[in-house]
């Protein structure tokens, strides 16, 4: 059975005009015919411009908000900026254990995105999800518990999704 194409897409004006001419109630028409096909043009075709594809905006979904993140709110309105709370973390870096220090230096390079990055700019103001933690200390080489030690630090600074994110990149880079 050979299969045919439709000779447009559905909300091809010209295809439309021609249907809503050909059941309009003046050219020999159903006057109820001719309501539902307009009532149809106007759910599929509509009036509305549609974005080009590729161009649609979608809104990440929400984040976790309690129990799988540091709590991140009170300390990053404390620290006023993303970037301030990055230097306080490089600066915390020298008084800690190495192990945890050379992770934290490597939050040296980690910048501050603007608005125009949704995703980016959305989690450097969310805390880190403990899974990401887990994951960093396993790239790191830390035993379970120097983990303990390490949630505790990230805790302390307190670690963004972004750090958490950039620590990764960096460790699995291999710039550790």
């Amino acid at each position: 059975m050979a299969r045919t194409l439709a000779p447009a897409p559905p909300t091809d004006r010209r295809y439309w005009r021609r249907l809503l001419a050909a059941s309009h109630p003046d050219r020999g028409g159903d006057h109820d015919l001719f309501l539902f096909a307009q009532s149809v043009y106007e759910y599929v075709a509509g009036d509305t411009i549609e974005p080009m594809p590729g161009q649609a905006r979608r809104e990440p979904p929400p984040h976790p908000q309690t129990g799988e993140r540091i709590d991140f709110t009170a300390a990053f309105d404390r620290a006023g900026s993303f970037t301030e709370l990055t230097r306080q973390a490089v600066r915390l870096a020298r008084k800690l254990d190495p192990k945890f220090g050379r992770l934290l230096r490597m939050l040296s390079d980690c910048t501050e995105v603007g608005p125009e990055d949704a995703a980016g700019h959305r989690s450097q103001s969310v805390g880190a999800m403990y899974k990401q933690l887990a994951y960093i200390a396993h790239l790191a080489g830390l035993d379970g518990g120097t983990r303990q030690e390490w949630y505790s630090v990230a805790e302390s600074i307190p670690m963004s999704q972004r750090h958490a994110g950039h620590l990764i990149k960096k460790l699995k880079e291999g710039n550790a």
